[in-house]
């Protein structure tokens, strides 16, 4: 699993590398070259090393395209390992509401990231029931037909 460390940006960094030359991706590398293709916005940044790093306009937004290849990440291990199980109880529920799997993983990482940056960045225990509490009262508005 990724994280916030020069590890993880070295790992991002050669996958980025091997999507953009063709070469072939290691088994456990698969699942972040699948996350990449869903940025696409990205690939021409990651060449920049560290600066890929930074915070920056993208597509008319502030991102920071480690962190949130990283959330990414984060939230796409909890739900393949359905742990915690909640994690995956809610995407189950909001995915049969309709809504793309992409823009659901955003969902789920905008309040997880929420949650770490908020406590484990401060030093505090991630607040897993917060997490859970905040998942379950997730629900996606139904689309309205204004004349």
């Amino acid at each position: 699993m990724l994280g916030f460390d020069k590890e993880s940006q070295k790992k991002i960094f050669e996958v980025a590398e091997a999507r953009e030359n063709g070469d072939p991706i290691s088994e456990e590398n698969t699942r972040i070259a699948f996350l990449m293709d869903m940025h696409p916005e990205f690939d021409e940044l990651w060449p920049n090393g560290e600066f890929a790093c930074q915070a920056q306009p993208v597509n008319g937004q502030i991102v920071n395209p480690f962190v949130h290849m990283v959330l990414h990440s984060m939230v796409d291990n909890q739900i393949l390992n359905q742990s915690p199980f909640y994690v995956y109880e809610s995407y189950q529920r909001l995915k049969s509401g309709g809504l793309e799997e992409h823009e659901l993983l955003h969902v789920i990482m905008s309040i997880f990231g929420d949650i770490h940056f908020r406590h484990v960045r401060q030093g505090g225990e991630f607040g897993h029931g917060e997490y859970q509490q905040r998942l379950e009262k997730t629900v996606l508005e139904e689309p309205t037909d204004n004349p």
